[in-house]
C-alpha cells in the first residue's frame, strides 16, 4: 500500500517537473526566435536606413512587437544608431501566474551594410 502512495507523489513531483522544463525550454525557444528576429530586423533597418512598413510587417508576422527606444522619428542620418526592443507574451505553466513578457533589446547602425 506504501509503494502505491510513493508512486503518486512521485508521479506529482514528476509532472511538476516536467512543467518546469517546458517553461523553461519554451522561454529560451522564444528568446532565441527573437534574437533572431533581431538579426534580420537590424540588417534590414541598417541597410533600408529606416524603419519600413514593411520591417513592422515582418515583425508582426512574427507575433512580436517592436518598440523604438528613443520613440518614433521619421528618417535618421549615415551612421545614426537605432536601438530598438522586439518583444513577445509567454504564458507559462508553472514559472507565474500571469503572462510574462520576453524582449530582446539591439541596435543597429545607419548605413554599416553596403548594398
Amino acid at each position: 500500500m506504501s509503494y502505491k502512495f510513493g508512486l503518486i507523489l512521485s508521479l506529482t513531483f514528476l509532472m511538476a517537473v516536467m512543467f518546469l522544463g517546458g517553461d523553461l525550454m519554451n522561454v529560451a525557444t522564444i528568446k532565441n526566435s527573437l534574437d533572431s528576429l533581431g538579426t534580420v530586423v537590424s540588417y534590414r533597418i541598417a541597410s533600408e536606413g529606416t524603419v519600413s512598413s514593411s520591417t513592422k510587417q515582418l515583425i508582426a508576422s512574427y507575433h512580436a512587437t517592436f518598440r523604438l527606444e528613443e520613440g518614433e522619428r521619421e528618417g535618421y542620418r549615415m551612421g545614426d544608431t537605432v536601438t530598438y526592443y522586439l518583444t513577445k507574451e509567454y504564458e507559462p505553466f508553472v514559472l507565474r501566474k500571469q503572462a510574462m513578457e520576453i524582449y530582446v533589446r539591439r541596435s543597429a547602425v545607419i548605413g554599416y551594410y553596403k548594398n
